[in-house]
């Protein structure tokens, strides 16, 4: 065949980009999720320590307090101690009377004032303790550490979190990149051999298929001949007629699959050559009038801007063809489709559009999918196979160009080409 295509985007390239891209972004977020947890149990647990560190501090210096005559207490020799050492703990401790008023204090600079009902304020982890004798409150030991030590350690541990997940995740990226080729392996083999299948079995049906298209040309020539059998020629016309229609369905639909499976192929690139878009369609427009006339459908150029571009010329054709040959399909007597062709910065824009029936929202993402048809009983009455939208897909995606749709149910389609112009072409080629 004439037509044979290596997509630049072969699919399972895409598929092994996409496995690794989702176990990438699944293990993201995985990471992310520990990473937060782990975060939370050491801050908890230094916390933790830091509580308990304060509970034996406060135990200990519970010994050293004493109760003076009128009831308030002090620590033992603070006066002594004070004046011949200096201040060497690293806690700040503090002894308050039961008004919060502030006795005395040993240690580094604390909160200010006595801190009830919260462990943490002002960078500082606190425990009180109340003083008591029997039923009697005489006052309160205060105790506050800094927790820079705690937020040194949790930023090294952020920091190590952060400094891992790129590392990690390319790790992970590269290993299941190289692994999903080994697990797409049993599904590439069968869906090449589905291929071979297809190729095979397209190329085989074509020649009894030629052959039913050449005996309906003897049988309607002999049917011409034999005019004078009364009755018989108008059944059998009726009858050949039909049979001529089904044969020409099924050849339609066994030469578009040839191309899928040709588009899908690695025989060859096609044919690159300058390609006067506006020339060419004109062209395939002005092949499509006299079927548009019958119908009763209008089909004009609205727009028809000078554009050349770099492309097979016969992958073209067929796009513009397809798109409308679609539009042609699902639009009703008395419609209009209408074609264009523009720029749109350093691309070309072909825009075909068509006042049809339109298409659901929900079909939207799935109308490039092969043999998917919006309207299968409009389809198969005109002879759709489903893979026009899906070639012109393949086709416009192998010649580095977009396709997409803007529709509105009830209201018509419009079919959007972009294509870089050759500026752009050349500078890739």
């Amino acid at each position: 065949m004439a037509l044979a295509i290596e997509l630049r985007r072969p699919l399972f390239a895409d598929v092994r980009w996409r496995i690794a891209a989702m176990f990438v972004a699944l293990s993201g977020v995985l990471y992310l999720t520990l990473a937060g947890l782990a975060i939370c149990f050491f801050y908890w647990s230094l916390s933790s320590s830091l509580d308990n560190h304060l509970r034996v501090q406060a135990s200990e210096l519970g010994h050293a307090i004493e109760i003076d005559q009128g009831g308030t207490p002090h620590f033992r020799d603070w006066l002594r101690v004070v004046q011949t050492e200096p201040a060497r703990s690293l806690a700040s401790i503090q002894l308050y009377d039961p008004n919060g008023v502030l006795l005395e204090k040993y240690g580094i600079s604390g909160p200010s004032g006595l801190i009830k009902n919260r462990h943490e304020v002002d960078s500082f982890r606190v425990i009180e303790t109340p003083l008591r004798r029997g039923d009697q409150l005489l006052g309160f030991l205060q105790i506050a550490q800094p927790t820079s030590f705690r937020n040194e350690a949790m930023q090294k541990l952020e920091l190590t979190i952060i400094l891992l997940a790129p590392v990690l995740l390319l790790g992970l990226g590269v290993t299941s990149y190289i692994v999903s080729d080994a697990a797409t392996a049993p599904i590439r083999e069968n869906i090449n051999l589905l291929k071979q299948f297809v190729a095979d079995a397209s190329h085989e049906l074509n020649t009894p298929i030629s052959i039913l298209q050449a005996r309906m040309d003897v049988l309607e020539k002999k049917l011409g001949i034999d005019e004078g059998t009364p009755g018989r020629s108008s059944d059998l016309s009726n009858e050949l007629d039909i049979i001529s229609k089904t044969t020409e369905r099924m050849d339609k639909i066994v030469q578009d699959l040839m191309l899928l499976v040709e588009v899908e192929g690695t025989v060859r690139q096609p044919k690159q050559e300058h390609v006067h878009l506006d020339q060419l369609m004109k062209q395939v427009a002005a092949e499509f009038q006299a079927k548009f006339d019958e119908k009763g459908v209008k089909l004009t150029i609205e727009k028809s801007e000078p554009v050349t571009i770099i492309a097979s010329q016969e992958n073209l054709h067929k796009v513009i063809a397809n798109l409308l040959e679609n539009a042609w399909r699902y639009t009703d007597p008395g419609g209009t489709v209408s074609v264009s062709l523009g720029r749109e910065n350093s691309l070309a824009r072909l825009e075909v559009s068509d006042t049809g029936i339109g298409i659901p929202p929900e079909s939207l993402p799935l109308i490039f999918e092969r043999f998917y048809r919006v309207d299968k009983s409009r389809s198969r009455a005109s002879g759709g196979s489903g893979l026009g939208l899906s070639i012109v897909k393949a086709l416009v995606e192998a010649s580095n160009g977009s396709v997409s749709v803007q529709s509105e149910l009830g209201r018509g389609s419009a079919f959007r080409v972009m294509l870089p112009t050759i500026s752009d072409a050349s500078q890739k080629s």
